[in-house]
């Protein structure tokens, strides 16, 4: 008989802490214009992703990014997901940002193969965003 228990808990996925408790959700943040914006979707799993940015006020690729907050419509892993990436973009530079990889983000969350959508969600919109801030 299965018990509840540390092994049970050991199962629980990586990303399912994000999903639980999102701490860069745009609900939770006072910023109200923002340098870029970015909305990406995935019609075959139905979920959309915006990743919003702030950046200091310098120029080029050493522009660090201050703050970013995420709005999702979708699985929790998506929102798992949009919740790391924007507090791994936190004081990163434009450059770092645009070099941020699907697999850096399916191994830091540990998702599974099947969930990879949710990775390339945020990536999509981040690279959108990062675009908008660069055409301001």
């Amino acid at each position: 008989m299965t018990t509840h228990g540390a092994k049970n808990a050991s199962a629980v996925p990586v990303w399912m802490s994000r999903f639980l408790g999102p701490a860069q959700s745009a609900a939770n943040c006072d910023i109200i214009e923002w340098h870029g914006m970015g909305f990406a979707d995935t019609p075959a799993s139905d979920a959309q992703c915006r990743i919003m940015i702030g950046m200091d006020s310098e120029a080029g690729a050493d522009v660090r990014i201050t703050r970013a907050a995420f709005e999702v419509l979708g699985p929790p892993v998506a929102i798992a997901c949009a919740d790391w990436l924007c507090e791994w973009l936190e004081h990163r530079t434009v450059g770092e940002a645009g070099d941020l990889s699907v697999t850096a983000i399916e191994k830091a969350l540990e998702i599974a193969p099947s969930q990879r959508y949710a990775a390339l969600l945020v990536i999509d919109a981040l690279v959108k965003a990062l675009a908008d801030a660069q055409d301001k």
